[in-house]
């Protein structure tokens, strides 16, 4: 339930996401079809769609919303995607000139570097726009709820973050190291003479 209700939150308040870096080609890497197929969001089934409204439903309830409130969240949720959408469009744009430098075969692997670094610069300060529209969004909701329920609220992203920390620590040493290579000492090892 804990989980549910995080994840209504951000799917409620975030309205959109940035594209999720993880697997994503890294400056100077050639993107694989697995790491371009991982980066590329998938459409939204109906399911989808009616898992997010239920979820959407629980979080309502949890939090006691009345009917106005609902109203003015849901404002509150169009206007943040308003003010997301071209940012997200310009990362996308970025994301494609870095696919289209990496793709050409007439620059050298130096320029390709540095026109990629300043692209991936320029996806940073847009990320930094966006966490400040998702930041503002967040504020324009918290300034719609009563007292209890920005307590009630404030327990459910505790019990989020509770959850978040024991999924990921559970998970943390299971990745295999990869196998030991003679020539790599480890961080802060004396060199050999």
């Amino acid at each position: 339930m804990k989980k549910l209700v995080l994840a209504s939150t951000l799917i409620l308040f975030l309205s959109v996401g940035a594209a999720n870096a993880q697997g994503c080609p890294i400056d100077g890497q050639k993107p694989t079809p697995k790491m371009e197929q991982k980066c590329q969001k998938p459409p939204m089934t109906p399911e989808m769609k009616a898992k997010m409204e239920q979820k959407k439903a629980e979080f309502d309830k949890k939090l006691g919303l009345t009917d106005e409130q609902k109203a003015k969240v849901e404002q509150v949720r169009k206007d943040g995607f308003e003010k997301m959408k071209p940012v997200m469009e310009q990362i996308k744009v970025k994301r494609d000139e870095i696919k289209t430098i990496r793709e050409n075969g007439s620059l050298t692997q130096a320029e390709a570097n540095a026109k990629v670094q300043a692209l991936h610069k320029e996806i940073g300060e847009l990320k930094a726009q966006a966490k400040e529209i998702r930041k503002q969004n967040m504020q324009d909701f918290e300034a719609i709820l009563t007292d209890k329920q920005k307590k009630t609220l404030e327990k459910m992203k505790q019990d989020g973050r509770k959850e978040f920390a024991k999924k990921h620590k559970a998970h943390k040493g299971t990745r295999p190291m990869p196998p030991h290579h003679p020539d790599l000492q480890p961080l802060g090892a004396p060199e050999a003479k």
